[in-house]
């Protein structure tokens, strides 16, 4: 072979692997309301913009170089903002797992332990419904769980990879131990149910940004999996998919089938759920005209003149009517 055919050859190689598709995945954030999804999102990107409201459903991405080819892979991000209000929006979850396989992570507020429950059920309900998985999907589900694991025939996975995250643990850190005690154990209960990964995390501590930020990258680019484990409620809970036993949190050997309905009990028995505060919420307006994150000149110009002419259509009928009278 010449040396010309070589560099051609060569050349022909390092085209192939410019112009090789990128492996996609989509993460969709979902949880309480003003517990910090977007704050996160940022942490995530390396970004440092303010924090602005979601509006119901917001979209944004990440790019990485490949480790197997020069281009770069891609992270779809979406964020469902309102808490569990805007639920109707995931409506058609084919939307979300159609640029590769799909990650949920649910954002828990641990300063709001009385709508902490209904707000993760709600949700949860909400994007189970939503998703029609195809079959590679239902395959890879099956290897979140080693099949010599003890508790696999009690175990219910959710539909897609499922990473629960207690926000806000900087305030939660300061309750009572029971309460931590008691919100510990029902959490670990229902992600090793739902073969989740479930960490607390805090914007103010620096190394649990980090723990976080790797179980992303995990999700997103298939990074190495988290290896660090820390069941204890007194420091901040960490445990990978997988790596709990029910036999470690009920502090029982008999296994039985496990229900969630036992679960929701035992939490709401403890914290019940203020259904009026979450209620009220409903009235609040999800795009305020006068919120300076989402200033827009032009729109903003037009609307002060649609309102003017508006008062000046209204003062005018008004001395129409009077001149009728």
């Amino acid at each position: 072979m010449s040396l010309r055919d070589t560099a051609t050859n060569l050349a022909r190689e390092l085209l192939q692997k410019t112009t090789k598709t990128p492996h996609q995945k989509t993460i969709l954030f979902v949880g309480s309301r003003s517990v910090g999804k977007t704050t996160l999102i940022n942490r995530f990107l390396d970004r440092n913009d303010p924090a602005k409201k979601t509006l119901t459903l917001d979209y944004t991405f990440a790019r990485k170089t490949s480790s197997h080819s020069l281009t770069k892979d891609i992270c779809h991000i979406w964020e469902l903002g309102g808490g569990a209000l805007f639920t109707s929006v995931l409506v058609n979850g084919n939307s979300f797992t159609s640029y590769g396989p799909l990650s949920v992570v649910l954002m828990l507020d641990l300063s709001e332990l009385g709508q902490l429950w209904n707000c993760m059920e709600s949700l949860l309900d909400s994007i189970k419904r939503s998703l029609s998985l195809a079959n590679q999907q239902i395959d890879e589900l099956a290897q979140r769980i080693c099949d010599d694991h003890p508790d696999r025939p009690f175990m219910d996975p959710f539909p897609t990879p499922l990473v629960i995250i207690g926000g806000k643990y900087d305030i939660f850190q300061e309750y009572e131990p029971e309460k931590r005690k008691i919100v510990c154990r029902c959490l670990r209960y229902i992600s090793h149910v739902l073969c989740a990964t479930l960490l607390f995390y805090s914007s103010k501590d620096a190394a649990l940004v980090k723990r976080v930020k790797d179980v992303l990258n995990h999700h997103a680019f298939d990074a190495p999996l988290l290896k660090t484990t820390c069941q204890d409620y007194n420091k901040a809970v960490c445990v990978p998919c997988g790596s709990d036993l029910f036999e470690s949190i009920e502090g029982v050997r008999t296994v039985t089938k496990h229900s969630l309905d036992k679960m929701r009990n035992f939490y709401t028995t403890h914290f019940p759920q203020d259904e009026s505060k979450a209620s009220s919420t409903i009235l609040e307006d999800p795009n305020p005209v006068n919120d300076p994150n989402f200033r827009e000149p032009l729109i903003d110009a037009l609307r002060r003149q649609k309102d003017e002419e508006l008062e000046r259509y209204c003062l005018e009928m008004e001395r129409r009517e009077k001149r009728s009278l």
